[in-house]
């Protein structure tokens, strides 16, 4: 487990190290009660410096320069061919602007994002070992939060900052959900505090809440596999059609103003143990139809996922991950082309 989150639980009594809640009662508690789970899967990248605005405005898919201080907003970063590296969330802070994305895909884009920079006034430093990010549900955990920095932001993706703390509503199906950055000193009093209000959650039910929300995360396993527009950001607001080149561009807005789109995300469930990253979804026939973006258990015996699949095969077929069947389950947004 990585820093800070391996330090606060090694801190931890032994109850905090108890079995997880059932997701049957996590699902409760993430509704009508409140949770709380670690993220140590999540790190952050600071980018500083005059030109940090500008110098991401320019390798994302998605606008910053005009970003508010109470926003956050969703983004990609492609290599030349539209394939997406890394698909992170900006938020602004005092100094400058953090990218939040899977922990080891920061890790390894850093080095090549630095060699965009060039005489750019940007420098690049990674916080993931500093400062941590927890996931709050629900309205009791809503109110805790309302007791230590005030009114929450009501719209998914507005941002309330208090000093270090950040607190980021989230999409979600049908719960109040937020996001908490904080430095690993804070981090850990805000976990001591809210514990013991609330049923702890593993990383993989937050997981399960993304794709219920159809949240897609890129891992160094799905690393240029997919075009922004197959996971589905044109609905998500994270692509910008009308700012600046920057990497893959062309290839994401061909597919865009040309109508020539054939894959899309979808969510889905199976009766099996969660399919890894990158695994593939077959046709009736045994053709690779798609791949897996992300997947989390659901229940006892079944899982939840996103995939990204051929359009006409998943209208016209039926679709299996090593023989277990695909059941296609509703997104909570338009596809891709029917949100503008």
């Amino acid at each position: 487990m990585r820093e800070p989150w391996h330090s606060i639980l090694a801190e931890s009594p032994e109850t905090d190290l108890d079995p997880f809640p059932s997701s049957a009662q996590l699902a409760v508690a993430a509704h009508e009660g409140g949770l709380l789970a670690p993220l140590p899967e999540i790190g952050v990248l600071h980018v500083a410096g005059d030109d940090a605005s500008a110098f991401l405005h320019n390798q994302l898919t998605q606008s910053i320069t005009d970003i508010q201080a109470h926003e956050t907003r969703l983004a990609a970063w492609c290599n030349p061919k539209g394939r997406t590296r890394a698909l992170v969330r900006v938020v602004p802070s005092d100094t400058g602007l953090l990218l939040i994305a899977n922990a080891e895909v920061l890790e390894a884009i850093q080095p090549t994002l630095q060699m965009f920079i060039f005489r750019s006034r940007v420098a690049l430093t990674s916080l993931s070992d500093r400062e941590g990010l927890m996931g709050m549900a629900g309205p009791v955990a809503a109110n805790l939060l309302t007791e230590t920095v005030g009114t929450l932001p009501a719209t998914a993706g507005h941002l309330l900052r208090a000093g270090d703390l950040h607190v980021i509503a989230l999409a979600s199906e049908s719960t109040q959900r937020y996001l908490v950055l904080a430095p690993a000193d804070q981090l850990s009093a805000l976990w001591q505090r809210y514990k013991t209000a609330l049923s702890r959650a593993d990383s993989q039910f937050w997981q399960l809440l993304n794709i219920q929300a159809g949240l897609p995360e890129v891992s160094l396993q799905t690393q240029e596999m997919f075009i922004p527009t197959m996971l589905n950001l044109e609905p998500l607001g994270g692509i910008h059609y009308e700012k600046g080149c920057y990497p893959g561009q062309e290839v994401v807005a061909r597919m865009h103003y040309l109508g020539k789109l054939k894959r899309r995300m979808y969510r889905a469930a199976i009766a099996a143990e969660p399919p890894a990253p990158g695994t593939a979804v077959n046709d009736s026939k045994g053709a690779e139809a798609g791949q897996v973006v992300t997947a989390a258990p659901a229940s006892d015996n079944g899982s939840e996922l996103l995939v990204v699949c051929r359009i006409e095969k998943a209208a016209q077929d039926t679709l299996n991950i090593d023989g277990h069947a695909l059941e296609f389950l509703d997104l909570p947004y338009p596809p891709p082309g029917d949100s503008g």
